[in-house]
C-alpha cells in the first residue's frame, strides 16, 4: 500500500510539472507584427488565450477598421454583434452626471446627502462627508470589498435603492477626498443621484440623453436575465479551457457595468468623446488620474472592463484621432492586452506577444495545481497520527473561513466571478478537511 502511494505520488508531480511546462510553452509567441497583420496578430493572442469572441472598432483618422475573431463552431462576429461592456459603462455614467451638472441640477462638490439624505457612511465613528466628486473620482473612501454587497437580481426583482442601501453606513476605509480606492459600487451611488434628481430610472435617462445624443441606436442596458438572448454568450475560464457562463444579473449595478453594444456603435462613441469631451477641465492629480469613468493620461485616456463573462478595453488618443475598443466575450485582462498591441501597431509600434497568459487562465492554472496538490498531500500523509488528521483537518476549516472573514467577500461572490476550478478546489479542500477530522475521530 505504501508503495502504491509513493508510485501516485510520483505520477501526480510528474503531470504537474509536464502540465506547467505545456501550459506556459503554449502561451509563448516570438513573433513581431506589423500594422498590416493587425488581424494575424488578434486571431493569434485570441487563440493562445483561449478568448473565442473578440470584436475590435478601430478609429483612426477618417477611417473606422473593424476587426473580428470567433471559433466557436456555428457562430460568428461583426461589428453588429452585442457584449457586455463591463465597467466601461462607468463612463456613461459619469457623463450623465456632468450634463446635470452643466444643467446646473448638480453641484459635484455637494455633499451626497443633498441627493441621498440617508446615506450616511462612516470614518472614525463619525458621518462622513462624501461628495458627488469623491465618487466621481473613486476618492470616497469606500472600500473594493463593497462589491460583494451588490445583490444579485433583475429588475423588478431588486431595485437600484436596495443595492445603495447596503452600503448607507458602511466604514470607510479613507477618509473621503485622501485615497483613490476603485470600488465599483461608488458609480452606483452616482446613479441613484441621477434617478432622485430627474424622477426618470436611471437606464432610461441615459438612453435618452447620452445613447441617443452619441447615435449609439444599437445599445442597451442589460436589466434582466432575458436580455441574454440578444448578446452573444459569455464565457469564463476553468481546467484549461473557456467555458460558457450564464452570470446573474445584478440590476443594482447596472450603471457600474451593465450596458450592452457592438463596435459598430463604439466607434462612434470614441468619435463622440474625441469631439465633444474636454479631458483638460477633469479636476485630476498626480495621486488620482481618475475622474468619470476614465483614466487620464498626458497622451491617451484609457478604461477596461470585466464582469464575470466578459471583457473590454477602450484607449483614446488625446494627440490625434485614434481610438480602439476591443469587445471579448471571456471574462480576464487579454482584451486589454489585444488593445495595447493594436493601439501601438496605428502609432507605428509592431506589436510582440511574447509570454501571453491572461490573469483569469494563471488562476485557473493555479487552481488546477491546488487540486492536484491537495490529493498530492492526501496521498502523502499518514492517517495513523489521529491527532495529526484531527488538528490538520480542523486548521484547514479554519483557513477556508478566515478567508471569508478577512476578505469580506462571500464564497459565493467567488464563485460567480472566479474560473470553474476554484469552486473545483474549494469543493476539494473541503472534501479532504472533512476526510481528516473523520479519520482523526477514528479509534485507534
Amino acid at each position: 500500500m505504501k508503495q502504491n502511494k509513493i508510485i501516485l505520488r510520483r505520477i501526480l508531480l510528474i503531470i504537474m510539472i509536464i502540465t506547467a511546462v505545456i501550459f506556459f510553452v503554449l502561451h509563448y509567441d516570438s513573433k513581431e507584427y506589423p500594422l498590416q497583420n493587425e488581424q494575424e496578430y488578434l486571431s493569434k493572442i485570441s487563440r493562445m488565450t483561449h478568448n473565442r469572441a473578440v470584436a475590435v472598432g478601430i478609429m483612426d483618422g477618417d477611417e473606422n477598421i473593424y476587426l473580428e475573431y470567433c471559433d466557436i463552431a456555428g457562430k460568428s462576429v461583426d461589428e453588429h454583434t452585442l457584449f457586455e461592456l463591463g465597467s466601461t459603462t462607468k463612463a456613461f455614467t459619469g457623463l450623465g452626471i456632468l450634463n446635470l451638472e452643466k444643467e446646473g441640477l448638480i453641484k459635484l462638490d455637494s455633499p451626497v446627502t443633498d441627493y441621498i439624505d440617508w446615506f450616511k457612511p462612516q470614518y472614525k465613528g463619525c458621518d462622513a462627508v462624501v461628495t458627488v466628486r469623491h465618487l466621481m473620482n473613486h476618492s470616497s473612501g469606500i472600500p473594493v470589498w463593497t462589491i460583494s454587497l451588490i445583490p444579485e437580481g433583475c429588475e423588478g426583482e431588486i431595485t437600484l435603492e436596495e443595492t445603495v442601501r447596503k452600503i448607507a453606513d458602511v466604514k470607510l476605509a479613507h477618509a473621503p477626498g485622501e485615497v483613490h480606492e476603485y470600488a465599483t459600487i461608488n458609480y452606483d451611488v452616482l446613479a441613484l443621484i441621477i434617478e432622485n434628481v430627474t424622477g426618470q430610472k436611471y437606464e432610461d435617462y441615459i438612453t435618452e440623453t447620452v445613447l441617443k445624443d452619441v447615435g449609439m441606436n444599437e445599445s442597451f442596458f442589460r436589466t434582466s436575465d432575458s436580455d441574454r438572448q440578444r448578446i452573444f454568450t459569455g464565457r469564463k475560464a476553468g481546467f484549461f479551457g473557456m467555458w460558457q457562463y450564464d452570470a446573474p444579473t445584478y440590476y443594482g449595478n447596472t450603471a457600474a457595468g451593465y450596458l450592452v453594444s457592438d463596435t459598430n456603435d463604439l466607434v462612434t462613441w470614441m468619435r463622440y468623446v474625441r469631439e465633444k469631451i474636454d479631458f483638460n477641465s477633469f479636476q485630476i492629480t498626480d495621486a488620482n488620474n481618475y475622474y468619470a469613468g476614465w483614466n487620464l493620461h498626458p497622451e491617451t485616456v484609457h478604461h477596461g472592463g470585466n464582469n464575470p463573462n466578459y471583457s473590454t478595453q477602450i484607449i483614446i488618443s488625446r494627440e490625434r484621432d485614434l481610438g480602439v475598443f476591443v469587445l471579448s466575450a471571456s471574462a480576464g485582462d487579454i482584451a486589454t492586452r489585444i488593445a495595447d498591441g493594436i493601439y501601438g501597431m496605428h502609432m507605428g509600434v509592431n506589436a510582440r506577444i511574447g509570454l501571453c497568459v491572461s490573469g483569469h487562465e494563471l488562476l485557473d492554472f493555479l487552481f488546477v495545481m491546488g487540486i492536484l496538490l491537495t490529493l498530492y498531500i492526501a496521498l502523502l500523509l499518514d492517517y495513523r497520527k489521529k491527532k495529526l488528521c484531527l488538528y490538520g483537518g480542523i486548521v484547514v476549516l479554519i483557513v477556508l473561513i478566515l478567508i471569508l472573514v478577512i476578505s469580506r467577500i462571500s464564497y459565493r461572490f467567488m464563485f460567480v466571478w472566479m474560473p470553474y476550478s476554484f469552486s473545483v478546489m474549494i469543493i476539494s479542500i473541503l472534501a479532504f478537511a472533512i476526510w481528516l477530522i473523520a479519520r482523526g475521530r477514528e479509534e485507534k
